[in-house]
């Protein structure tokens, strides 16, 4: 459920910073900041908690890329400057870029292994 939850999780604090960041500032940047802030407190809980604690590989935990995301959202309230417009096409562009932009680092769990003469995928 990872790849339809993930978006619609995060896209709620990277929309309330981004309103704090506009209404205030005007700059567009809410959005990455965020989710720069989040995939570093990710990082601290995967080291701790998995690699630290339990010794597990921390490529098999790593947090998903969500910063292309971030960046097309940010970009697209740069370029309307309107809410409405925002939150109907970056929201669809942030959820729909997603799941590709995460392919480049599961790629390795999609390689066929043989063990003990039976083909794993």
């Amino acid at each position: 459920w990872w790849p339809i939850v993930t978006p619609i999780t995060t896209i709620t604090f990277c929309a309330a910073l981004q309103y704090y960041n506009w209404v205030n500032y005007r700059q567009p940047f809410g959005a990455t900041i965020t989710i720069l802030a989040l995939g570093f407190g990710k990082w601290i809980a995967v080291y701790t908690s998995w690699w630290r604690w339990s010794n597990y590989p921390p490529n098999f935990v790593m947090p998903a890329t969500l910063i292309p995301s971030a960046l097309v959202l940010d970009i697209t309230l740069l370029l309307t400057r309107n809410w409405t417009l925002t939150a109907v096409i970056g929201a669809w562009m942030f959820a729909a870029l997603f799941y590709p932009t995460n392919w480049a680092i599961f790629a390795y769990s999609h390689t066929p292994l043989v063990v003990d003469g039976t083909l794993l995928s």
